[in-house]
């Protein structure tokens, strides 16, 4: 029988929480950062108070000479230096349950501090997500964490509630019954007993290795879990260099930060880390398919089907050096402007964000695989992304065809290859009948997302054109800033939807499509349109 792992420890919520308070568990980068919703974690303690499994969590026993210090739930300091545990599975059961009963705010996944607010209500012991109306009634518990701050004088904090809802129950005339003062007493003291819940915890040995750590992550969070490759490789890059992980969310998170300048931050696209895995996987790996990516990522020979340490060692060598250039600011901002040049000015001209992780891929192959001078490199990016962004080229099996075209470039040896491949494949697409036929059908729709419309507006913006009946080019509309209100930027109606039923069309869909509108600047050229429609009314 094979050497066991992991051995079956229950503890008690009270002391897993005492631990992460103190740092000696330690919660290491190896999942998504926190992504529940408030209402989630509601019906965790909900769970909870009715005596429901919660799920075991998982913990791997530090190594005595580990030096990792891991991630922290909250943002106060700890006082172990080094965790004894790190949280392997259960980061965000555990995360909530901290945050709330310790009343500490969290970061979420957009690098923003928040607090999570859950009530409670001791006469019908329920709970609920705190709002304005629970902190204004009498009858709610607007904060449980306050339950946990006063554990030490609980029956004080339960007399002072009683006597309040009381006191306002009076003013009704309807004072608390002996029957609800006990019962509200008993409530809360359940409340203040979940620190006793116990959870079923499986933890890993500390002679189990980083590769069999994250292998078994990856394991028991196959099946029932919204996870994927992404997570995957993050869990690889977290065990194997913590550093590496910390550089892409950094990154992530700049972009997110309005800056002057020095900074990934711009004013099209805030990436996530799965967005750049992609963008280092294909443009680094070429591989479009994570699922793959991973396999070399963990040292997986592909031909004789076997993982083997110094292959690992050599993909993780690989990574650093493309992720170099991933996150390099020149690259990254230059291929922003690529994007800009086409005419895309805002993210509300934005569809699909595949379509900008792909073109950066290829902004950066032309780059480092084949040397194209900036100038080229900028006009082919900007076509190519102006191709894919209006025939929602990276939509569906994205990963099949970027696969596909990876598979040509691997093929290739010249910029002037390279570029005829961009330039073939953009002419594929944009044939007389895409013009003709597919494109103005496409502006049939009234769909409140649409790439023929951005891609119409994308045009506008190159070409310079005016915002009807005013002198202000259209692009100034989408410049960063521009104010999205009625006294600034409207959509209009170019045939009047008074008009449109006296001449046979009836019908909203028809009535609504992008192609019966355009922009207008303010509220007396809207005055104007209005006069103008008017003169040319039905007759």
């Amino acid at each position: 029988m094979a050497n066991v792992l992991y051995k079956r420890v229950d503890y008690k919520l009270e002391n897993l929480l005492l631990d992460i308070e103190t740092g000696k568990l330690g919660l290491p980068d190896l999942q998504r950062p926190f992504v529940w919703q408030n209402s989630k974690v509601r019906d965790l303690f909900d769970s909870m108070m009715k005596g429901y499994p919660v799920g075991y969590l998982m913990l791997w026993d530090a190594p005595a000479d580990s030096e990792e210090s891991g991630r922290q739930i909250g943002l106060a300091p700890h006082t172990h230096e080094t965790p004894k545990q790190l949280i392997i599975d259960g980061q965000q059961r555990l995360t909530s349950l901290y945050a709330v009963m310790y009343g500490k705010p969290i970061l979420d996944s957009k690098f923003k501090e928040r607090p999570i607010s859950i009530a409670f209500n001791p006469v019908q012991r329920k709970f609920e997500v705190t709002s304005a109306a629970h902190r204004r009634s009498a009858e709610w518990i607007a904060e449980i964490s306050e339950v946990y701050k006063n554990a030490n004088s609980s029956f004080s904090f339960i007399s002072s509630f009683i006597s309040d809802l009381d006191a306002v129950r009076q003013r009704d005339g309807n004072p608390l019954t002996g029957e609800e003062q006990q019962l509200i007493a008993q409530n809360i003291q359940d409340l203040l007993n979940l620190k006793d819940y116990m959870i079923p915890t499986l933890c890993i040995t500390d002679d189990a290795d980083e590769e069999a750590v994250a292998d078994v992550f990856v394991r028991v969070n196959s099946g029932g879990k919204n996870l994927n490759e992404n997570d995957f490789i993050l869990t690889l890059i977290s065990v194997h260099d913590e550093r590496e992980r910390k550089r892409i969310e950094k990154f992530c998170q700049d972009a997110t930060i309005p800056v002057a300048s020095g900074t990934s931050f711009n004013q099209l696209f805030a990436p996530k880390p799965s967005h750049i895995i992609r963008v280092v996987m294909a443009y680094g790996f070429k591989r479009a398919r994570l699922k793959y990516a991973y396999m070399l990522l963990r040292g997986k020979d592909m031909e004789k089907g076997i993982y083997r340490q110094e292959l690992r060692e050599q993909m993780f060598a690989k990574l650093t050096k493309r992720l170099d250039e991933v996150l390099n600011l020149n690259n990254w901002h230059s291929f922003i402007n690529c994007i800009l040049s086409s005419g895309y000015l805002s993210p509300s001209l934005i569809a699909s964000e595949n379509a900008l992780v792909y073109s950066y891929v290829m902004y950066l192959i032309g780059k480092y695989n084949f040397g194209m001078d900036t100038i080229s490199l900028r006009k082919a990016i900007s076509k190519w992304f102006y191709m894919v962004s209006v025939s929602s080229y990276y939509t569906g099996s994205y990963e099949t065809v970027t696969q596909s075209d990876l598979n040509v470039v691997i093929g290739l040896h010249t910029a002037e290859e390279f570029q005829a491949f961009l330039t073939a494949k953009i002419s594929a697409v944009f044939t007389q009948d895409f013009f003709r036929i597919t494109l103005p059908e496409a502006l049939a729709t009234s769909a409140a997302i649409s790439p023929a419309w951005n891609a119409f507006c994308a045009a506008q913006n190159i070409l310079g054109t005016k915002v009807l009946f005013s002198t202000t080019p259209i692009r100034n509309l989408f410049s960063p800033g521009a104010s999205g209100t009625r006294s600034a930027i409207e959509k209009h109606h170019l045939f009047p939807k008074e008009y449109l039923p006296l001449i046979g069309i009836v019908d909203d869909k028809q009535r609504n499509q992008i192609a019966n509108f355009t922009y207008m600047n303010g509220r007396k050229t809207a005055q104007r349109l209005i006069a103008h429609r008017r003169c040319i009314g039905p007759r």
